[in-house]
């Protein structure tokens, strides 16, 4: 009778252990730090102003604490918020020349959070 008690506890703890390990896995793997130009929350487009003015615009238009980082990558200027690994960044933004008009591109890791602030700075710099 012993016996049979303790392999139903067993099975018990079991069936609540197995789901709760599957679903700690599944977050652990839903928890990793994509690169952030792999994400949804983006905007692009062109602009005639010159890389270095247009990304000096965007950078104003950020909060005064703002960790912000600039350089050169593959004929690209590059403005990063927070780091400069792209899987750790908050914000890129990124533009390229090409002649007389400049393509650009922004990206912010959980937009949702200050509703798409370097985005809508980058989409306003873009016109400035």
């Amino acid at each position: 009778m012993k016996r049979s008690a303790e392999v139903v506890a067993f099975k018990s703890i079991l069936s609540g252990f197995i789901p709760s390990l599957f679903i700690g896995l599944f977050l652990i793997g839903c928890a990793h730090n994509p690169d952030i130009r792999m994400g949804q929350d983006n905007t692009s487009g062109t602009t005639v102003n010159n890389p270095s003015s247009y990304l000096g615009c965007v950078q104003s238009e950020l909060p005064k604490g703002a960790k912000v980082y600039t350089q050169q990558e593959n004929n690209a200027l590059q403005l990063f918020v927070d780091s400069t690994d792209p899987n750790q960044a908050t914000g890129l933004v990124e533009i390229k020349s090409s002649g007389v008009e400049h393509h650009y591109s922004a990206y912010q890791r959980d937009a949702w959070y200050d509703h798409g602030r370097l985005l809508d700075a980058a989409l306003m710099c873009s016109r400035a």
